[in-house]
């Protein structure tokens, strides 16, 4: 179904023009707002290869393959004279394979090997579609390291890029919160939820820090038990005016109900999992519908460009803000029920928020509006807290019903714009102007997000002599919570771009770099973002990552994909054993192939380059060791559920099971977990697989564990090295029945 949201237009206009548009605006009635400051488009011109572009999309795609050599089996599916076949692969960066292959006319043989193998290359990180032109039925293989990866039972194979953002997966959410297809348009949304019968609040605001929409948001308590919001997006895209798209003229279209501006709506409920079953767990659903001249006509939509940046498939644009954790679909191909109980809606932040100077259309007159619906909000916040404890990750509502509880006390009608929650107030153990930080970065950029993310699994763990915990520490709920990030708010923030997660918010966030951006600098240990001036340095800057020092055999490829904004690589190889032979195919490829004839520690350096400049040398540190099990025979069965736990090790599952002493822990590492491989290839990260939440969470204290695998020590780091060489060579999975999906 197309969409209705689409990217602003933008022309050039004199200024005599301009001034007769801004009259004939004054005249239709698009003005009496506040004058603040305009948020600038980016999207109003061509994003340079340096400009971050990773809003409203979550950090780990889920890529289907890693970069790699696969193999594509066909076989008949019963004995078969002699016949030829043609096969066809397009990768999802557009790249197009052609093979051919013949069947002798023998009896089926009982071993793939026996079948003609075709290579398939995989530059980089994505999925396949493969086609089957033969005259007989087949089934399709695709092999890594003689492992197979995927199977089909037909004459086609397709896995997509991602796992978490195609059609398949909104098909499946939606399937997940409307089971029996009562909510496919607007209208019929609204009539599920009562809405044509009358509503209890109504406010209309800009959002400057989220979208940028005009808003006109409704709001009515269920007879069902639970709530439904749905909120109307305005935005003025079609003026004559650059970087207005976002401007206080999109709030004018939303108090007039602007056909024309209407560019969607977005819907929220919250209400009993089984509709027939009003004591089932509660959820919240996500809906997205189309614009259009009437309520019947808004469709439902799979997909959605809500910020001008790019066509994108829910629910992952939604979930990313709201404390979703966007997992692949099960085995079955049914949405996770972890990343369904894992949404909420958010606190309704005054702060960022745009009034009119119209009467009934103020601060003053929203306001009590305003104020029914975060009290609606903070009633979910109670009844998810109120889950059983050993719901699977159940979240840890306390900070997000405390911050709302301070910004509206009891008994008072207005937003109390300077509370501060008692893990952010300035302390003799914190670190002066802690509350600044608070008010300047966390409460506008973080915390709308971060508060509903993690888990209350391990909560009650505290760090010795001190009331906090590492535990659930994504929420942000103290400083030191925060500060525990250190590493990986550098890099999120400073290096990658990647947050804030919106666009409104990031350029607020980065449009006066010496402000909050500075700010948050001056708390980071080890941050050297800076330029010859001692300003703080935008992202975008190329940064080389040549991946960690590890122990591997010869050859092994090279992987500078996760390298950040890199247009050009240079590698070099600095040291070697006295005496070997080494080789490396290109000094300047993404990956090249390095071999030698000697074991012992090879140093090689990666520089990367781009418009703005060339990176300092990353190095990397490759320990050649032909006595080990070469990397790309490595298996999930043999080599990885052995480490994480097994009958015999329980270095994670001693935690992670079912009957372990932390209830909600949201997966399972023992034997029981039917999942257990799906689990796990969930927590890794093809494109850049240090960051994999496998290797970083075991190896961190903030995951609540404590570090259960410690890369300096000697045992820590065989087993960092394997888990880090399994990734790398595409997570295979072996032969169990018992564990493997294929």
């Amino acid at each position: 179904m197309p969409s209705r949201f689409v990217q602003p237009r933008y022309e050039t206009w004199s200024n005599s023009s301009l001034l007769f548009w801004l009259f004939l605006l004054g005249i239709l009635g698009l003005a009496g707002c506040d004058q603040h400051d305009n948020e600038a488009s980016p999207a109003t011109a061509p994003l340079s290869f340096e400009t971050p572009d990773h809003y409203l999309s979550y950090p780990n795609h889920q890529y289907s393959l890693s970069a790699g050599t696969y193999e594509i089996v066909v076989t008949p599916t019963a004995n078969a004279d002699a016949h030829s076949y043609r096969v066809i692969a397009t990768q999802t960066n557009g790249q197009q394979s052609t093979y051919s292959g013949t069947w002798n006319g023998s009896e089926t043989p009982t071993q793939l090997s026996d079948y003609p193998h075709h290579s398939l290359v995989v530059e980089q990180p994505g999925g396949v579609d493969i086609s089957v032109d033969a005259p007989l039925e087949v089934k399709l293989y695709l092999l890594k390291n003689k492992m197979p990866v995927a199977t089909a039972s037909g004459k086609s194979l397709s896995l997509p890029a991602s796992q978490i953002s195609s059609q398949a997966y909104a098909e499946a959410y939606y399937r997940a919160i409307d089971p029996d297809i009562e909510r496919t348009t607007l209208a019929d949304w609204k009539r599920k939820n009562g809405f044509y019968e009358g509503e209890d609040a109504h406010v209309v605001f800009r959002d400057t820090k989220d979208l940028g929409y005009g808003r006109n948001m409704h709001m009515r308590k269920l007879a069902r038990g639970g709530y439904a919001i749905f909120v109307e997006n305005y935005v003025v895209k079609e003026l004559p005016v650059e970087n207005t798209v976002y401007s206080v003229m999109n709030l004018d279209a939303a108090i007039q109900t602007s056909p024309e501006h209407h560019i969607g709506t977005n819907a929220i409920e919250f209400s009993p999992l089984d509709a027939n079953d009003p004591a089932s767990p509660f959820i919240t659903r996500m809906f997205t519908f189309s614009a259009a001249e009437d309520d019947s006509r808004a469709v439902r939509l799979t997909q959605a460009n809500l910020d001008g940046r790019g066509m994108k498939y829910l629910p992952q644009n939604c979930l990313v803000c709201h404390g979703g954790t966007l997992l692949p679909l099960d085995k079955d191909g049914k949405f996770p029920t972890l990343s369904l109980y894992s949404i909420k809606p958010n606190l309704l932040d005054t702060d960022s928020f745009e009034f009119s100077t119209l009467p009934g259309y103020t601060l003053t007159d929203m306001e009590p509006g305003i104020k029914m619906i975060n009290q609606a909000v903070q009633a979910i916040y109670q009844t998810l807290g109120a889950m059983d404890p050993v719901t699977p990750a159940k979240w840890s509502e306390t900070f997000a019903l405390a911050v709302a509880a301070g910004s509206y006390p009891a008994n008072v009608d207005t937003y109390n714009a300077d509370f501060i929650p008692d893990g952010w107030k300035q302390t003799g153990t914190r670190p002066e102007g802690v509350e600044k930080l608070y008010t300047t970065v966390i409460k506008p950029h973080c915390f709308g997000c971060h508060s509903l993310r993690g888990t209350q699994a391990g909560e009650s763990v505290k760090e010795p002599g001190s009331d906090f915990s590492h535990a659930n520490a994504i929420n942000f709920n103290s400083y030191e919570q925060f500060i525990s990030f250190n590493d990986l708010i550098i890099d999120y923030v400073y290096q990658r771009g990647w947050m804030p997660l919106s666009l409104r918010n990031y350029e607020s966030f980065w449009r006066h770099p010496q402000g909050a951006p500075a700010l948050l600098a001056s708390f980071l240990d080890g941050f050297s973002q800076f330029d010859s001036d001692g300003k703080v340095l935008l992202p975008g800057l190329p940064l080389a990552k040549p991946g960690a020092d590890r122990t591997v055999t010869s050859p092994v490829s090279l992987d500078a994909r996760a390298s950040l904004f890199a247009k050009a690589y240079q590698w070099r190889v600095i040291s070697a054993p006295q005496g070997s032979t080494y080789t490396l195919s290109s000094k300047t490829t993404v990956a090249p192939v390095f071999s030698a004839d000697t074991d012992g520690a090879y140093q090689l350096g990666l520089t990367v380059t781009n418009a703005r400049g060339s990176s300092a040398e990353a190095l990397l540190t490759l320990t050649l060791d032909s006595s080990i099990k070469p990397p790309a025979a490595l298996t999930f069965v043999e080599d990885i559920r052995p480490i994480l736990g097994s009958a015999t090790q329980t270095l994670c599952s001693n935690c992670h099971q079912k009957d372990t002493l932390y209830p909600g822990i949201p997966v399972r590492w023992d034997d029981g977990n039917s999942t257990l491989y799906q689990d796990i290839r969930a927590r890794v990260d093809f494109n850049d697989p240090e960051n994999s939440l496998l290797l970083r969470k075991p190896t961190r204290k903030n995951h609540g564990g404590g570090i259960q695998i410690d890369p300096t020590s000697i045992s820590g780091k065989s087993r960092y090295n394997t888990l880090l060489n399994w990734i790398r060579e595409g997570a295979v999975c072996g032969n169990d029945p018992a564990f493997c999906p294929h």
